[in-house]
């Protein structure tokens, strides 16, 4: 077989005579998060861009594939080029490799999300690089390399029609490596736009959808191949280890029913999934996919999707808070109702697998136990803890890029699990600590317990999930360990009951609000929410009270003061601007500097914009020994 120089810039090559592709997918060998065998079974499935790939290329080339992460890299194959998908995280890996077939005379192409965003970079290291999504883009690539024509870059002008979609290939993948090799997909683009996610950016933002008919007869050929596939290692197989495989297939540890769909939004359309889960129900498979976490407020759907074979959803939480939810452009998840919707997936069985991002500017310390304890109480079968990473090609790589806030640039650490950028509320050691404790805690063996203590089907395959990706947890991060404040911060979060409400004196903030904003709620808030975060500008905790308050929760608040400035050594801003109603007595108590300082003698516990809300209410009270904050808290 002819060897072919890479190709360098103006350079034509010869026409090839033999035609071998190499597909690759890298991963580092020597990453400390690097799944073993069972692990990789238990709770990995492989993505779909290289069998794609194959797919697509034409039928007089043969085609190998090796995913990194399963098995080694031979560098010594005797192919006539070498294709590389690249997730950013692994680019510097890929560099590594594309050297060493290069070395070896080999023609290397790179594809994916990192080569996109970064084609300069990546064309350092490639003969071809491939922007956007391939499938109409790789034919001709071919064409022109077996012309001798190759271009250095193609990139995409149209996203490539869903219809007609060659099924990906497989079968290349390697047997018994992967929880599941039956993947496919029915959609892609994304039009939610969040900040930190790459999706809309590369796929669109709007949703492509695959015609039904299609998916189901793509499925259906992946079955039988797979069903025969097993039929025969139990036929081959000594008669106990056909015994335990088919054991294994039927709680559901092997991929003998098993079907991911991976896109990135399954339920982009309810018409769509409608036709789709209804066509589904003959086929008897168990599925798994990515989805909005709102889908659970509709009954009807989640029944649906469980009667024909829904078994779990991964679902982009991101965050328990609504102000880091609206910063990364995620208003549509609404924390109110996460628990409500969460016991919607449970009611019909289907396992609720959120993912958590750690690190938006308004998180500060107390955000890692505040969401291990809620999934924890909401018995969430599984969880995977991410730092904030900004990735390129997204606005929140472009907003930290500008900002001067990205301090590493080494790309092998933007795999969600290190921290690359300077949070705003926390240090980058708090923040990849806290990512570390998270772990550890909602995959002890107590919490494990706990929460699958209530499902209702796969006992067995989710018990086994949670244990290896225990082993990986405990392999691969230190135990981690949050500061005194962590706990503080928690503690001082609290929705409190208002019983007093014959006597409400609305805020005149509030009231202003009304006036000139028609759309202002009106509706009384009978609870005390408090909000506390760090601020660091003034050095102290910044205590932020919203709905009512009445006499008895004002001891409560002050009570939770002096706890804070006992453990904190901090000095307490307690903002009034969000408080809409209080009682008379409950200012009173506000009001009462004596009573103040003598509750919390250590610190100072200043007071903003508490004139501004309730002064006509306050004028026959003294305020001479309340300290007020007269200086704006920007960015509180």
């Amino acid at each position: 077989m002819a060897l072919i120089q890479p190709m360098r810039q103006g350079q034509l090559l010869k026409p090839v005579r033999g035609k071998r592709l190499l597909l690759v997918d890298p991963y580092p060998r020597n990453s400390r998060y690097h799944l073993t065998a069972s692990e990789r079974r238990a709770v990995w499935f492989p993505k779909l861009s290289l069998p794609t790939i194959a797919a697509y290329t034409p039928d007089s080339w043969d085609v190998d594939l090796v995913d990194e992460a399963v098995q080694d890299i031979d560098f010594d194959d005797p192919c006539d080029m070498v294709g590389l998908s690249i997730m950013t995280c692994y680019a510097p890996r890929a560099y590594e490799i594309a050297k060493e077939f290069r070395k070896r005379g080999k023609t290397v192409v790179m594809g994916g999300v990192h080569p996109t965003y970064c084609p300069d970079e990546a064309l350092q290291h490639a003969d071809a690089i491939v922007c956007g999504e391939a499938e109409d883009l790789w034919p001709r690539l071919v064409a022109d390399y077996e012309a001798g024509m190759m271009q250095r870059v193609y990139k995409m002008t149209n996203f490539p029609s869903l219809e007609h979609y060659k099924a990906p290939r497989v079968e290349l993948l390697s047997p018994d490596s992967y929880m599941t090799r039956q993947c496919s997909f029915t959609t892609r683009g994304c039009h939610f736009d969040c900040e930190f996610c790459s999706v809309s950016p590369f796929n669109g933002k709007t949703t492509r959808r695959r015609p039904v008919p299609e998916v189901i007869t793509e499925l259906q050929n992946v079955q039988r191949w797979i069903r025969s596939e097993l039929v025969e290692r139990i036929r081959d197989e000594p008669l106990w280890n056909a015994f335990l495989a088919a054991l294994k297939i039927r709680v559901g540890l092997d991929d003998g029913s098993i079907v991911a769909f991976v896109d990135d939004l399954h339920n982009s359309n309810r018409a769509y999934c409608r036709e789709l889960w209804t066509a589904l129900k003959p086929l008897k498979i168990k599925w798994g996919c990515q989805s909005t976490l709102f889908l659970g407020d509709d009954e009807e759907m989640v029944k649906l999707a469980a009667e024909s074979g829904c078994v779990s959803v991964f679902v982009g939480m991101e965050s328990l808070d609504e102000d880091s939810l609206d910063e990364t452009n995620k208003p549509f998840n609404r924390v109110q109702k996460f628990s409500q919707e969460i016991q919607m997936f449970h009611k019909y069985g289907i396992m609720v697998n959120p993912g958590i991002v750690f690190g938006f500017d308004n998180d500060d310390e107390a955000v890692f136990e505040r969401a291990v304890d809620f999934l924890k109480k909401n018995q969430v079968e599984l969880a995977y803890f991410n730092v904030l990473t900004p990735l390129p090609g997204t606005a929140l790589f472009d907003r930290y890029n500008n900002a001067g806030r990205i301090f590493d640039r080494d790309w092998s650490k933007y795999d969600g699990k290190h921290v690359v950028f300077q949070p705003s509320r926390m240090t980058p050691e708090q923040l990849q600590e806290g990512f570390y404790w998270a772990n550890h805690q909602f995959y002890s063996l107590p919490n494990i317990w706990y929460r699958l203590s209530g499902t209702k089907q796969r006992f067995i395959a989710r018990w086994e999930m949670n244990r290896e990706f225990r082993k990986l947890v405990k392999r691969s991060c230190p135990k981690g360990r949050l500061s005194p404040l962590a706990s503080v911060l928690k503690n001082l979060q609290a929705k409190l009951p208002v019983l007093d409400t014959d006597h409400l004196i609305p805020s005149a903030l509030h009231a202003l609000k009304q006036r000139f904003d028609p759309k202002a709620p009106s509706t009384q808030q009978l609870t005390l929410n408090i909000k506390v975060k760090r601020h660091d500008k003034f050095a102290a905790l910044f205590m932020d009270l919203e709905g009512a308050i009445d006499r008895l929760n004002v001891h409560e608040l002050i009570n939770r003061i002096r706890e804070a400035a006992e453990k904190a050594k901090m000095d307490i801003i307690v903002n009034f601007e969000n408080l809409k109603l209080a009682a008379p007595d409950a200012l009173k108590a506000l009001a009462d500097s004596e009573a103040i300082k003598a509750a919390v003698p250590n610190v100072k516990v200043r007071y903003r914009k508490f004139r501004d809300a309730f002064e006509t209410s306050m004028q026959e009270l003294s305020l001479s020994g309340i300290e007020m904050l007269t200086e704006d808290l920007q960015d509180a």
